[in-house]
């Protein structure tokens, strides 16, 4: 049994969700877990940083997928640019790093990278006592 299990996604494009969804419900369906919950991390943002990530990714699909494309091969390269991600992203979810903080789930399965970065870097911190 996993305990307690906190399935993470953001609603940039609907995948993110769904994915999320099928993991909850397969988790309850095989009893894997005591609990389990499905949180859109993008709900524990300000308007500003929840529309950057959802509405601008939904126009870039739809009206210039050639930028996305671009974007996705020019940005995704490890460690570029990290610190300077993380930090805005460290400063647009402050909510739901609290939230964790009190949840506190045995497991979490992030379905966007934007929750999995959030908990590695705050299991570095913990790890370093920063």
């Amino acid at each position: 049994m996993l305990g307690r299990v906190l399935v993470l996604s953001a609603s940039a494009g609907a995948g993110h969700l769904r994915a999320a969804d099928a993991i909850e419900k397969a988790l309850l369906i095989r009893g894997l877990a005591s609990e389990v919950q499905h949180v859109d991390v993008l709900k524990y943002t300000n308007n500003v940083f929840r529309h950057l990530y959802s509405k601008a990714y939904i126009d870039l699909v739809n009206k210039a997928p050639e930028v996305l494309g671009w974007l996705y091969d020019h940005l995704d390269v490890p460690r570029k640019n990290e610190k300077l991600r993380l930090a805005f992203d460290r400063l647009n979810t402050g909510p739901f790093v609290k939230f964790l903080n009190q949840y506190r789930p045995d497991v979490a399965i992030c379905t966007h990278f934007l929750p999995s970065e959030i908990i590695s870097w705050l299991k570095r911190r913990r790890r370093s006592g920063s």
